[in-house]
């Protein structure tokens, strides 16, 4: 008998030994803000965003997060006005302790703190440095570049006094040097603008930022904003250089894309964020689809890309245009597309919102157009795509900008509202033109501002 239990017990130890404790594969990231009253903070990364819901009685937080690399994340406290820089590992914990009161004096717990803790002494040095970023970019370039040389130094040395990880020391001397190459990168055009001299130039002997710049590092890609501006900013200069007068410039960026960029990571990254909007501007939607497709070799980017195309095909130039019904007309009533069509006229929709700044800087542009249209083969339509909070506001605005043409409210925002989901509208404002049999002839219609080319457009319809 006691033999027998003798082995039982030997068994379970067995059993015990063999059994394997789970791989974690998760890091819980948690804090304590003192004097913040929101309700949520969000976390982003490169190709990540994670919404972290903050307790407001106890000024806590904490979420476990499955992050796609290790590398840099911000937690954004508050519309991207205040915010903390991190580093994070797929299964370091890290924990944050603050006041949003005073920011500046964060502190970090975990294996990563030290990495954390250089990114406060670094944001220090921008202050003692650079202070204002106005003020910098207004300087002279002698002081300019003094300044910017001094703000370098003080980085790089302190990075390597940190000891920080050797892997991460490596990634953060190209990050510091990819920061000193954007700021002389914008010096010109900020200088411009800052001292309202639009004809300024900087002299010959200013750095040149994108000497010998590489348009295909993946690892920098994925680890510095400053890189990715930087080669945003260079393929957009290429694209403009390429794409001649009345040409697609979204399918020429593009084809941009494809022949100056090699590394995978980076063109995948590229093609797909310029493909996500694009594709809804773009005025050879097929080609582009086709284009994208053959540029890509991301599986999910280009399952992604199929749906907005199969959407956006049906609102295509002689498709038949999506029906709204019942929308509120400020002249009273309410007003569906077919009461339109049965005008028998060319239809110019404007779909705008109180809230954006460039919808209202068209308004006047698009007064203008009325009166001068004024009884002829078309009627002017805009539609706000405010929701019901906003509906007394799209009344005074009506009011305040004498706003003339037939006036709808759709009580929606463009994102829940059908009708604008299926022309996949991603921006404001928006213009379409549909004639008076109800077919679309422009889904990416010219803005009032784009005068010759509206005009153009108009004049062949015989309106």
């Amino acid at each position: 008998m006691k033999k027998l239990i003798l082995l039982a017990l030997i068994g379970v130890s067995i059993v015990s030994c063999n059994k394997k404790e789970p791989v974690k594969d998760y890091l819980i990231i948690s804090g304590k803000i003192e004097n913040f009253k929101k309700r949520d903070i969000t976390l982003t990364g490169f190709n990540f965003e994670k919404k972290i819901k903050f307790d407001r009685k106890t000024g806590t937080f904490k979420d476990t997060l499955r992050i796609n690399r290790d590398g840099y994340y911000t937690l954004i406290l508050q519309a991207k006005r205040v915010s903390l820089n991190l580093y994070l590992n797929d299964t370091v914990d890290t924990k944050i302790i603050a006041d949003y009161k005073n920011i500046g004096n964060v502190m970090y717990k975990g294996t990563n703190s030290n990495i954390n803790d250089y990114f406060v002494k670094k944001k220090k040095s921008w202050t003692k440095h650079i202070t204002n970023a106005n003020k910098f970019f207004s300087f002279e370039e002698d002081e300019f570049l003094e300044k910017l040389e001094a703000y370098k130094d003080d980085l790089t040395e302190l990075s390597i006094s940190n000891n920080l990880p050797t892997d991460f020391l490596k990634a953060e001397v190209k990050n510091i040097d990819y920061e000193y190459l954007r700021n002389i990168s914008n010096y010109e055009k900020f200088h411009a603008i800052l001292t309202g001299n639009e004809d300024f130039k900087t002299s010959e002997d200013f750095p040149d930022a994108f000497e010998n710049f590489n348009f295909s590092n993946g690892d920098d890609y994925v680890n510095s904003f400053s890189y990715r501006a930087m080669l945003n900013e260079q393929l957009d200069r290429i694209t403009r250089e390429k794409n001649k007068d009345g040409e697609d410039f979204y399918l020429t960026y593009l084809e941009t894309i494809q022949t100056e960029v090699n590394d995978t990571i980076a063109k995948n990254d590229l093609l797909h964020k310029s493909a996500v909007k694009s594709i809804t501007y773009t005025d050879n939607l097929k080609e582009f689809y086709n284009k994208f497709k053959a540029y890509s070799t991301n599986k999910e980017h280009k399952e992604e890309i199929a749906k907005s195309y199969n959407i956006l095909k049906t609102v295509a130039k002689g498709q038949p245009a999506p029906k709204f019904k019942d929308f509120e007309n400020y002249a009273g009533g309410t007003t569906s597309l077919d009461d339109l069509l049965n005008k028998g006229k060319y239809l110019y929709i404007d779909v705008w919102a109180t809230w954006c700044a460039f919808c209202k800087k068209e308004i006047p542009l698009l007064k203008r157009l009325e009166e001068e249209y004024h009884g002829k083969n078309i009627e002017f339509v805009s539609i706000s795509v405010d929701d019901k909070k906003q509906h007394e506001k799209w009344k005074q605005t009506i009011i305040d900008r004498e706003m003339t043409g037939i006036q709808l409210f759709s009580g929606k925002k463009q994102a829940e509202l059908e009708w604008a989901q299926k022309f996949l509208i991603k921006g404001l404002p928006k213009f379409i033109i549909i004639d008076p049999q109800g077919n679309i002839v422009n889904p990416n219609a010219p803005a009032p501002s784009q005068g010759e080319k509206l005009i153009s457009i108009f004049d062949e319809l015989g309106v």
